[in-house]
């Protein structure tokens, strides 16, 4: 293989590369190529200088003094030793590709550069919109809460949309996770719930001074009704931080159902809350006589005050929810005939569970609902709470109650008039209650009050020591 350069014009080299084959003494050409090579520094005067030079050193030297021109020939060099290294396996096209890269190495080098920038700049676009982009457990907390206020989520135990105070309870719940972050300056995300995380959450929450918060009236619970002393530090109680803890939780079994990378701990024993057995209030039949009796004549909002109390003895004598007892159609009240006599009993659908439950209507629940022909008004259950109270309080049902609780890992004693304490989950539970009183099975006082399991329906059953001493002696004959 021969290749020769020789000079055309400024900037432009003529390259000839001949391939032979010896066979017998004698050199048969077998290919022979020519190209123009351009874009090099070279001049005419510098060509025939450089050449005439006979030493390889006194070349360098002059290369030296003419960079640019040295760089031309650099470049010619190269393109020999790439066309010399292929051998007979020489083209055309393979002699532009060889010339192309070597000539235009810079350009070749820069647009490389220019295009792996862009690449990375778009992938950096790209990572930078999938983080903006991409599901966090702060997001999914808003989106799950939103959900819940527009009914595209359901209870995972019942399958039931929330109710009103339900979507406020979670969303309030929630939110206090969020807080946590903000105010430690952490975001956690599904994988970062730790029990550490959990650990931390549950003594923020344990140590926070609840005294100045404003607590909304839909809020239920009888201790945000009454403000708290000036200067008084109150603390969160067990059983509310158990809620929130509880709330977290279903977010992350919500979020790990959708294939998000939610950490396990939170299926641990040890990730929840403490919950603690309060002593809520229900009512004795003198008490509810009492409540009965009062003459709902002068107040000023009567209907609405013999209203509430109407609805509150439905609760009592069903123990239903106040969402169930509240909401009474008349397609709900069904009439039987019971062997020649003539039955009255409720039939609903509870709203929080789904279950069909049937309850027969005593003669309290009769006179009631006969007032009522059209279906038993609805009440806020606001509302419900505030004239109950009054009416307890009218009643004279002034008993002091103590409640205890644990609070700021203290046990913290509150003392309460009985009627401040009455509201309408007070109904579901003095239902039960006098159900087991009177001697009622425990399963059929399950059908009535839609329960499932009898560990729960026990929470409901609040009948004092001598109350249920005097049913056993009244029960059984063992014990007269």
């Amino acid at each position: 293989m021969s290749t020769y350069y020789s000079f055309k014009t400024d900037g432009v080299v003529t390259i000839r590369v001949r391939i032979g084959k010896r066979v017998n003494g004698v050199v048969t050409e077998l290919v022979g190529l020519k190209k123009i090579i351009t874009n090099l520094f070279v001049s005419q005067k510098d060509w025939d200088d450089y050449h005439k030079l006979q030493s390889v050193n006194a070349r360098d030297k002059f290369l030296q003094r003419n960079p640019k021109f040295g760089a031309s020939i650099g470049q010619l060099q190269e393109i020999r030793k790439r066309i010399d290294s292929c051998g007979t396996d020489m083209n055309p096209q393979k002699m532009d590709d060889i010339i192309n890269a070597v000539v235009n190495a810079q350009q070749i080098e820069r647009e490389k550069k220019r295009l792996k920038e862009e690449e990375e700049d778009k992938q950096a676009k790209e990572a930078a919109d999938m983080l903006r982009n991409r599901m966090t457990l702060s997001k999914f907390i808003d989106r799950y809460i939103k959900e819940i206020k527009e009914e595209k989520r359901t209870t995972l135990q019942y399958g039931r949309t929330y109710a009103r105070g339900s979507k406020f309870n979670t969303a309030n719940a929630l939110g206090h996770f969020k807080e946590f972050m903000k105010d430690t300056g952490i975001t956690y995300d599904f994988k970062d719930v730790d029990l550490e995380c959990y650990n931390k959450y549950r003594n923020w929450l344990m140590a926070r001074d609840i005294s100045k918060i404003k607590f909304k009236d839909t809020e239920r619970n009888y201790k945000k009704a009454h403000p708290v002393p000036k200067g008084e530090v109150r603390h969160y109680s067990d059983n509310t931080i158990a809620r929130f803890i509880k709330q977290l939780k279903a977010v992350l079994r919500a979020a790990e159902s959708r294939g998000y990378p939610v950490n396990p701990a939170y299926k641990s024993a040890e990730f929840k809350g403490k919950v603690e057995d309060i002593d809520s209030i229900y009512l004795t039949r003198a008490e509810l006589e009492k409540m009965e009796n009062v003459d709902l004549a002068k107040t000023e909002d009567k209907k609405n005050y013999e209203l509430a109390r109407d609805l509150f003895m439905i609760g009592v004598w069903t123990a239903q929810r106040v969402s169930d007892y509240n909401n009474l159609k008349p397609e709900n009240i069904k009439v039987e005939d019971d062997n020649g006599t003539e039955m009255t009993y409720i039939s609903i659908h509870q709203q929080k569970t789904g279950r069909l439950v049937e309850i027969p209507c005593n003669a309290k629940v009769c006179a009631i609902l006969q007032k009522y022909p059209k279906g038993l008004p609805h009440l806020s259950e606001q509302k419900i709470n505030l004239y109950i109270k009054d009416i307890g309080k009218m009643a004279k049902i002034n008993d002091k109650v103590e409640v205890k609780e644990s609070r700021g890992g203290k046990v913290v004693k509150t003392y309460f008039k009985k009627y401040e304490l009455i509201g309408t989950h007070t109904a579901r539970r003095t239902g039960a209650t006098l159900m087991y009183l009177a001697g009622i099975p425990i399963y059929d006082i399950m059908r009535v009050t839609g329960h499932k399991s009898i560990n729960t329906l026990e929470k409901y059953i609040r009948a004092d020591k001598l109350e249920v001493a005097q049913k056993l002696r009244n029960s059984y004959a063992y014990f007269k």
